[in-house]
């Protein structure tokens, strides 16, 4: 295994990291069994910086640790799909050449309206919680909100600096 390889592994485990911390830090419970959280906010960063295979790697499987290790078994496997799906969508985008802020803003708006919408079909349809789960909605939404805008301050901040900026651009290089 190369050198990049590597460093792209250590790095989106880094972010799986960040991730499983910031879902973690801060849980407010919703009244679908859930809880609002910040780890969003690195679930887009790490589909925005790391792409389609080490982003969304990072955002699935810190967001299912994190549900885990909170507590909410039941709901690691959605999570693992959908948080992963987010950063996907985040990426597909935000695009690989176009780093625009509006393309940014429009790819964390999709991404977090598909989790808030991911999570109502889960829980009304998998779950048997029914139209109640709609309840969830306005929680999921605000908490995509906290973390899309949290994401789009960092992601200025890292496309800002040169030497990160550059860091980031070797995930959409081969090797």
């Amino acid at each position: 295994m190369g050198d990049k390889k590597i460093l792209k592994l250590v790095i989106a485990a880094m972010f799986a990291s960040l991730v499983c911390v910031a879902t973690m830090v801060i849980k407010i419970p919703t009244p679908t069994n859930g809880y609002v959280n910040l780890g969003d906010c690195i679930v887009l960063l790490s589909g925005w910086l790391l792409g389609p295979v080490y982003g969304v790697a990072a955002a699935a499987i810190g967001s299912m640790l994190a549900d885990l290790f909170a507590g909410y078994p039941v709901y690691a496997a959605a999570t693992f799909v959908i948080k992963g799906a987010v950063a996907l969508i985040a990426w597909l985008i935000f695009g690989r050449k176009s780093r625009g802020a509006v393309l940014a803003v429009v790819s964390a708006v999709c991404a977090e309206a598909f989790m808030a919408f991911a999570y109502f079909v889960f829980e009304w349809l998998l779950m048997g919680q029914g139209i109640s789960a709609a309840a969830g909605i306005p929680a999921n939404l605000v908490q995509g909100l906290i973390g899309a805008v949290l994401a789009l301050i960092l992601l200025k901040l890292f496309t800002g600096s040169k030497a990160l900026s550059e860091f980031f651009e070797t995930f959409k290089k081969k090797n």
